[in-house]
């Protein structure tokens, strides 16, 4: 059974029409990656000098590189038909995605490292748990967009237990490593998908409070995650008694006031914060940016945000919906977690700002995933405003 779509998207622009894809999801994207560059080469200046015996630059060019691979993903996947990724490749993908998180927790890892998160071959690294994270989104997209194809089919039941046997396998396998900040990530875009799917919303919130348990138990078994809750919950009650890391973020953007203190004026990045220009990359934005800086930055998320939303609204298909769909709730929850940490408001965690923080392959990860809501934009051009969303099941 196909979607019935009116002739036009009546809230096209022309300017959209002529480009074929959504210009405005473009720019900001293209927006926050060189507002990312500049905040990467402004906080990791000093660590650079450090660690290269005298460049400043080294961090900043890495960043750069990887900045660039991530954009010619970005554009490749925008010209390929989202619907490859659709049926056999899904299914791959996620095989792929599980073998690796498995594989990972054999692996050594570098002298000092907490967990097993990282895949080390010929100088090159890679995180598995990014690719999880987007194989997962894209295994679901394809079960309920099938199921979305045809909604009054009798294997409901089927679609909803077989996608939640393996959410539950990619997320206890990321909590094994261990990484809250991506258990958290993966299972709320899954838990927002099956949302979205229309499952009842009676089961799925003792779905969420039955995950709660195991997850507070794995945090408070691992001893970096218990000291991190204990000091979240301490600096609750006094602001004083914060982590370290939280409370050096903190006054980073306390100095910042409204207008900053320029940019390269920011001290906190001389070896107070760890790694400024990673997971506290935001708080070097509230000091060398201010409030109004770090308020336009906000902004320029949600213009993405917006526009990604809008893109999964007006899919061609349902498979297309719920893609989009989840590429949006994982950036959103990404953003969140990571400014919420910066602020206080959250647990400190590892979750680096999408587009802002220094590159890897979450980076790379994430830029492809833009380049595929491109590609959803283009074909959802002339197609007819299918604002009517997926059938919600009762």
């Amino acid at each position: 059974m196909t979607v019935p779509f009116a002739d036009a998207p009546k809230s096209a622009t022309n300017l959209e029409r002529r480009a074929g894809y959504d210009v405005w999801l473009l720019a900001s994207t293209l927006g926050l990656c060189i507002c990312g560059a500049i905040f990467v080469w402004t906080s990791s200046a000093a660590h650079a000098w450090r660690m290269a015996g005298g460049d400043s630059a080294t961090i900043f060019w890495s960043h750069v590189g990887r900045l660039g691979w991530g954009l010619v993903c970005m554009f490749a996947l925008s010209f390929v038909d989202y619907h490859v990724l659709d049926k056999l490749s899904a299914r791959v993908a996620i095989l792929v995605a599980l073998a690796m998180l498995v594989a990972v927790l054999f692996l050594p890892q570098p002298a000092g490292a907490t967990a097993h998160r990282w895949i080390y071959v010929r100088g090159f690294s890679f995180q598995p748990a990014e690719l999880a994270k987007f194989a997962l989104i894209n295994y679901l997209a394809f079960r309920f967009g099938a199921h979305f194809a045809d909604p009054f089919s009798s294997d409901r039941r089927k679609v909803y237990i077989g996608s939640l046997v393996v959410s539950v396998f990619a997320i206890g396998l990321v909590l094994i490593e261990p990484n809250l900040s991506m258990t958290v990530l993966i299972f709320g875009t899954a838990a927002l998908l099956f949302f979205l799917s229309g499952i009842r919303l009676k089961p799925l919130l003792i779905l969420a409070g039955a995950s709660a348990v195991p997850l507070s138990f794995a945090a408070w078994l691992t001893p970096y995650m218990r000291t991190r809750l204990t000091d979240f919950v301490c600096g609750i009650v006094n602001p004083l008694k914060s982590g370290y890391h939280v409370k050096q973020s903190l006054i980073g953007i306390g100095q910042g006031g409204w207008t900053g203190l320029g940019l390269g004026g920011s001290t906190q990045k001389h070896f107070f914060l760890p790694e400024p220009y990673k997971d506290f990359i935001f708080s070097i934005v509230g000091e060398e940016a201010g409030l109004v800086g770090s308020v336009l930055l906000l902004l320029g998320f949600a213009l993405f945000l917006a526009r990604a939303w809008r893109i999964a609204r007006h899919a061609p298909d349902g498979y297309g919906y719920y893609l989009a769909a989840g590429i949006t709730c994982a950036i959103a929850i990404s953003v969140t977690i990571n400014v919420g940490v910066t602020l206080g408001l959250l647990p400190a965690t590892g979750q680096p700002l999408p587009f802002i923080s220094y590159g890897g392959s979450s980076l790379m990860m994430t830029l492809g995933a833009v380049g595929v809501l491109l590609n959803i934009s283009k074909q959802s051009q002339g197609r007819g405003d299918s604002s009517n969303q997926p059938f919600q099941f009762s």
